[in-house]
C-alpha cells in the first residue's frame, strides 16, 4: 500500500495535517507496509426467484437459451472512500480471503494511518488494520465512517451461499487493542441480483454492483452509511437493486 506515495493521498494528508498550507517542497516516503491483500474474486449468489431470467428464457426479448444465475462483481483491490477522524486517515478495500473453514471469497480490509511531519517530510504510520470475512459469503464495497471520538462503522454489501445481497456492518474504534466487532445485518436482501448486466443475453455474466458505497459521521457522532442490496420492493424490468441508508450509534 502507498498511502503517502500517491499524489492524491499526499495532498489529502498535507492539507489535513498542515491546515491546508503545504510547505514549498514536500518529501514523501516510499509507502507503508500493511497486511497482505489482493485482487478479490467475483461473488456467487444464493439461488432464488429471477423474473428477468425467466422472461429471457420465455423469449420476451427474442430467442434465447436459459441463463445462468449472475455472478456479482467485487471490483478490485483499490482503496475506497477515505475518512479523516481523530487525527487518523481511515479507508477500506475489497480483498481476496480464504477463511479457515470455507472456500476463497471476497472480504473487507480496513486501515488507519496516522500522518506526521518531520521537517519538510510527510510521513505516516499504519496504526490499525484488519480484515473482516465470513465463511461461504462475500463482503463487497466497504466504506468506513469514523466520528471525532474515534468510534465508527465499516459498512458493506454481503452476498453468498447463505444470504441474498444484503447490507451489513461492523463497528470499529481507533484503539490498537481492539479489532472489528461482530457483523450486524442492517437490511436483509429479498432475492438474488436479477439485473441485465449479469446475463449473457445482454452481453454480461458478472452483474455490476456497488459503485460505490459511503459512510460518514454527523455532528452528534452517529454514523450514516449507504450500500446496495436487493429490496422487497417494486422493480424495474431490467434491474432489481436498491440502496439502503442507515444510521448507527457506534
Amino acid at each position: 500500500m502507498r498511502w503517502a506515495g500517491r499524489s492524491g493521498a499526499t495532498l489529502l494528508a498535507c492539507a489535513l495535517v498542515a491546515g491546508f498550507t503545504c510547505p514549498p517542497a514536500i518529501a514523501t516516503p516510499e509507502g507503508q507496509t500493511t497486511q497482505v491483500y489482493g485482487q478479490p474474486p467475483v461473488a456467487t449468489q444464493r439461488p432464488g426467484p429471477t423474473p428477468l431470467a425467466d422472461a429471457i428464457k420465455a423469449g420476451t426479448f427474442g430467442k434465447a437459451p436459459a441463463q445462468n444465475l449472475p455472478l456479482i462483481d467485487s471490483n478490485d483491490d483499490r482503496m475506497q472512500q477515505v475518512t479523516w477522524a481523530n487525527g487518523k486517515l481511515w479507508s477500506s478495500l475489497n480483498t481476496v480471503v480464504k477463511p479457515a473453514n470455507g472456500t476463497v471469497r471476497t472480504g473487507a480490509a480496513y486501515f488507519a494511518v496516522q500522518p506526521s511531519w518531520s521537517g519538510a517530510t510527510l510521513g505516516g504510520a499504519v496504526v490499525k488494520q484488519g480484515i473482516v470475512s465470513i465463511s461461504n459469503n462475500s463482503l463487497l464495497f466497504p466504506s468506513v465512517g469514523m466520528n471525532r471520538f474515534g468510534k465508527g462503522v465499516m459498512s458493506f454489501s454481503i452476498v453468498g451461499d447463505d444470504v441474498y445481497p444484503s447490507v451489513a456492518y461492523v463497528k470499529l474504534d481507533d484503539s490498537p487493542a481492539t479489532g472489528a466487532g461482530p457483523i450486524h445485518v442492517a437490511a436483509l436482501g429479498a432475492a438474488p441480483d436479477d439485473g441485465f448486466s449479469g446475463y449473457a443475453f445482454f452481453g454480461g455474466r458478472v452483474g455490476r454492483w456497488g459503485d460505490y458505497s459511503a459512510a460518514v459521521a454527523d455532528s452528534d457522532g452517529n454514523i450514516w452509511f449507504a450500500n446496495e442490496y436487493i429490496p422487497n420492493l417494486p422493480r424495474a424490468t431490467l434491474a432489481n437493486w436498491g440502496t439502503y441508508i442507515a444510521r448507527v450509534v457506534p
